[in-house]
């Protein structure tokens, strides 16, 4: 099977520093499929795999400036041929070359107008009402303003969020409590210059939205993962559970276990298949106990974090995906196995043993993580048949200890 895909359309992979770019190299690189891994230093995280075919220069994917004039011309000049769709800042790219992208990358994209509904949140929001989907309560105001004179009409708390990732970085966002806080916290974020022209696209991008704060929302929410192919039918699926994040309060997951429910699964799949209508897709929802319905939040038209977890539980959707831009015939994937864990092991372990350590409950919660240890683990990056991708992944998430420890410490319960 490997030697069949050897003369086939290479797959270009940034954000290589990134646990989605390493999972889309892993996979694709195992079916013998030539990878093309570009990044802006002597090496990234995914060049370091053994699947990487080629480590090739390329200025820094948060330079827009920079980074999409270079795009257009590896593009027109016929140097990449497919690429890996793995973040929401590479997805927004996509949308603005997508006229210069292989027909086959097109097969397994969404359009250009439907990767921008689920970028912009509130766009994503528009389109979950217009399909009838319950969302939290958001409101997007563009002045100090304007979030004072609306906030009356949201509940406290309220989150502050970015209304996109794309041009703004990481940032999580923040729960604020009454109207003094949200006076202080509400303000632009940042843009850097050679972001600039992401504004010509969305000048609000800058400014946060404010969304109704779901109760429990960690202990309820889930995730639906899969592919659709160019006609929208579903190759694979499946739905997990987050247990830990991190920043606790509003951060990024650091545990997902395997989940199986019908429910959950069939909502998410028919409204990936409404919004995205194709390609690779994640969902997040909560389920509400107050109105007994599950509440949409997020919808990514990309790789994921824990796409690892997708892969070990017999879905692995960057293959399917290369396969399908191909054009081949794939049949829909069996139900997946529920026997395993994913974790992010560096932010997972240490909010752990922060926890115990800090308390309430030390006893219980030690008891709780070691009954956790017992069960099969997935790694948001270890491999141990390609474990050096894993080592500077690791240095450069202990190169600033204190940014992985406050988090917690300002979080405990």
């Amino acid at each position: 099977m490997t030697a069949a895909y050897r003369h086939l359309p290479s797959v270009a992979v940034f954000d290589a520093d990134a646990p989605p770019a390493l999972a889309f190299v892993r996979s694709v690189g195992r079916l013998g499929v030539p990878v093309h891994v570009y990044g802006a230093g002597l090496f990234a995280v995914a060049s370091l795999s053994r699947y990487a075919t080629e480590y090739r220069p390329a200025p820094p994917l948060d330079d827009a400036s920079r980074f999409l004039p270079f795009l257009v011309e590896q593009l027109e000049r016929g140097a990449i041929d497919l690429i890996a769709p793995t973040s929401d800042l590479l997805a927004f790219y996509l949308t603005c070359v997508h006229d210069l992208l292989d027909t086959r990358m097109r097969a397994v994209l969404p359009t250009r107008a439907a990767i921008l509904d689920v970028l912009l949140k509130d766009r994503f929001h528009a389109r979950c009402r217009a399909l009838g989907q319950p969302t939290p309560k958001t409101l997007c105001p563009t002045s100090l303003a304007e979030a004072l004179d609306t906030s009356g009409e949201l509940r406290w708390p309220v989150i502050l969020k970015p209304r996109s990732h794309v041009g703004v970085g990481l940032a999580r966002g923040v729960l604020v409590n009454n109207r003094d806080e949200l006076a202080r916290e509400f303000r632009p974020y940042a843009i850097a210059r050679g972001n600039m022209p992401i504004l010509e696209h969305a000048p609000d991008i800058r400014w946060p939205m404010m969304q109704e704060y779901v109760p429990d929302a960690l202990q309820n929410l889930y995730s639906v993962s899969g592919v659709l192919d160019s006609e929208g039918r579903v190759v694979a699926c499946a739905s997990s559970r987050k247990s830990t994040q991190w920043p606790p309060n509003l951060g990024v997951g650091t545990s997902f276990n395997a989940h199986d429910d019908a429910r959950v699964v069939e909502l998410g799949v028919t409204l990936a298949r409404a919004i995205l209508g194709r390609g690779i897709f994640e969902i997040e929802l909560i389920y509400d106990r107050r109105h007994d319905a599950y509440i949409a939040i997020d919808l990514n038209p990309r790789a994921f974090g824990q796409i690892a977890l997708d892969i070990a539980r017999g879905n692995d959707l960057p293959s399917l995906w290369y396969r399908l831009a191909n054009g081949e015939e794939v049949a829909t994937c069996a139900s997946p196995h529920d026997d395993v864990r994913w974790v992010h092991a560096i932010p997972y372990h240490l909010g752990q043993w922060i926890g115990v350590v800090t308390g309430p409950a030390r006893l219980q919660r030690l008891s709780a993580y070691v009954d956790t240890l017992k069960h099969r683990h997935i790694d948001v990056v270890i491999d141990s048949s390609d474990p050096l991708p894993a080592i500077a992944f690791t240095a450069k998430m202990l190169r600033h200890p204190g940014g992985l420890v406050r988090p917690f410490l300002g979080s405990r319960s």
